[in-house]
């Protein structure tokens, strides 16, 4: 019987997704029984399908030339929850400026954290810029920043952010209504669907010569829905021309 076959390329990523549908399932067996799932079950299975769609769009839109920005405060700097959002639209127009200033457009996602204890941050994923020039918006605490990684995969740090979001959901709902904001000129990956032929899912890895297998993203399970899928995440290698 046919299933889905979905690939997403962002970046030097592609995802591959195998699972069955409500149309598309295996014949001869029943699917899973599906569970009625309780408020924070359920929550916690949208906000995977929120880490998955960021990882997509921070695969899509930033490399090795971008960085991880955390903007803190200090204890007594530490705004309402209004005034956080204030000063968060008022620090990217600043950028936006020292973007354009450059020859340049900023490219942003952001999600703020408000710890159990009141610390306050603003972490942020920018496009290449001179940092100094970054750090002097900044008048209410501190400022962090490192480059990304040269993988291209960043499904770590897109987990992170849901985290950043899934605490402040519970401190500060009123900080973060959304799990993460982002510029609009951002490519965003939309998978491909193709419905395959056989009695079951294939759960053989396929790895072309050139790409490696993320092994952490490996994932076997049931649906909400009940129906099995199946989906892991290849890396693609780019080597570096060397001058001769």
């Amino acid at each position: 019987m046919p299933y889905i076959k979905s690939i997403c390329r962002a970046g030097k990523t592609k995802e591959i997704a195998k699972y069955y549908t409500r149309r598309f399932q295996p014949g001869g067996e029943k699917r899973s029984e599906k569970k009625k799932e309780t408020t924070e079950q359920q929550q916690k299975v949208n906000d995977r399908q929120l880490a998955r769609k960021l990882t997509y769009l921070l695969n899509a839109n930033f490399d090795n030339t971008s960085r991880l920005v955390t903007f803190s405060y200090k204890a007594e700097c530490r705004p309402d929850p209004e005034s956080l959002k204030c000063q968060k639209r008022e620090l990217l127009k600043k950028m936006r400026k020292i973007y354009k200033d450059e020859g340049k457009v900023l490219k942003y996602v952001e999600v703020a954290e408000v710890g159990e204890r009141g610390a306050m941050h603003i972490h942020m994923i920018i496009n290449d810029i001179d940092m100094r020039k970054i750090e002097k918006l900044w008048k209410y605490g501190y400022v962090s920043s490192k480059p990304l990684d040269e993988t291209g995969q960043y499904r770590k740090i897109a987990e992170y952010f849901i985290k950043y979001y899934q605490k402040t959901r519970k401190t500060a709902e009123k900080v973060q209504s959304k799990a993460y904001n982002c510029s609009r000129n951002l490519k965003r990956p939309e998978p491909k669907k193709h419905v395959m032929r056989g009695m079951r899912i294939s759960k053989k890895i396929e790895i072309p010569k050139g790409w490696y297998l993320d092994k952490e993203s490996v994932i076997e399970g049931i649906t909400a829905d009940g129906y099995q899928f199946f989906s892991y995440t290849l890396i693609e290698c780019r080597k570096k021309h060397v001058k001769t």
